[in-house]
């Protein structure tokens, strides 16, 4: 099994036995040139598919029962899975003084000397493009960021949608909705009381629908108070149930509440016939329709309640 990537806060994984290193790849000029992985790892900058041909490479020479790539704040699970039978070989990466992360290996057994030598040429040829795909893929999340939530920005939420909608036309199945929300009497509030308190307002409801919505949705900020939430597999019944979980929370949050305000919202489902920017316009006019049907409410195209 492949890469699996997961970001946030990373779970070492639990060594039972294990051998350690660290690659001595401390300057570019250590880097070596010598065969075609090094030319095959320099045709990308995604973190995940360069990872993806370093781990296929390896499989063909080692026998690896397990590989993982942990750095500060993702993992990526590359061959397999680690159990309590094998030998953890760990290696920490480092290109220029940088740490990069660490290559967790788990093997049947032990790395013979020429097995080591072997894969400490193989991290010389890993460790600057993946030292260039990591700061590419930083800068990247970086331009996609809002910088007054930490949500998605705009710009992220097209390429989601994008995505979203190719997998839809491809497969001709599953049901996807997006659901635009904003809040009841934010305006007033942020004229009343500053642009900073009202900055603050906007981070406190952005972390309550981070916390909120499920594992498998994504939150981006649209823009002012206007949030939108992209939910996979979900049709419009099941977004009423996510946009309910979201009220209860408003009304048990003691900022928003203190300041009065509420959230409407409205949801349409992305359809292979419709472009990504009619299904937004078509979120929008719900989201038109809940404001002036007497707001605190959710809005789609089976009703509003």
């Amino acid at each position: 099994m492949l890469t699996k990537v997961a970001f946030g806060k990373v779970k070492q994984p639990q060594p039972v036995r294990s051998q350690s290193q660290m690659s001595q790849l401390t300057s570019s000029r250590d880097l070596s040139r010598s065969n075609t992985l090094t030319e095959v790892l320099q045709t990308t900058l995604d973190t995940h598919q360069l990872l993806s041909v370093y781990a296929e490479f390896l499989k063909t020479r080692l026998d690896i029962e397990a590989l993982q790539f942990v750095s500060d704040d993702q993992l990526f699970s590359l061959i397999g899975d680690f159990d309590q039978s094998q030998i953890q070989h760990a290696v920490m990466l480092y290109a220029d003084q940088a740490y990069l992360g660490q290559l967790v290996y788990g093997l049947k057994r032990p790395l013979t000397v020429t097995q080591k030598l072997r894969l400490e040429q193989w991290h010389r040829e890993l460790t600057f493009p993946l030292r260039n795909a990591l700061k590419f893929s930083q800068l990247h999340r970086l331009a996609v960021r809002d910088h007054l939530t930490g949500l998605g920005n705009r710009a992220l939420l097209e390429e989601v949608l994008e995505h979203l909608h190719i997998k839809q036309q491809r497969q001709k199945n599953g049901s996807h909705s997006v659901m635009l929300l904003d809040l009841d009497g934010f305006k007033d509030v942020n004229d009343e009381h500053g642009h900073q308190q009202g900055d603050d307002i906007l981070r406190v409801f952005a972390e309550l629908l981070r916390t909120t919505v499920r594992d498998s949705d994504q939150v981006f900020r649209f823009g002012g108070d206007e949030f939108v939430i992209v939910m996979e597999d979900t049709n419009l019944y099941q977004a009423q149930d996510v946009y309910n979980r979201i009220r209860t929370a408003v009304d048990s949050c003691d900022t928003l509440s203190r300041y009065g305000l509420s959230t409407s919202a409205g949801t349409a489902q992305l359809e292979c016939f419709n472009t990504v920017e009619q299904s937004l316009d078509e979120a929008d006019q719900r989201l038109y329709q809940a404001k002036h049907g007497g707001k605190n409410r959710h809005c789609g195209s089976v009703g509003c309640a």
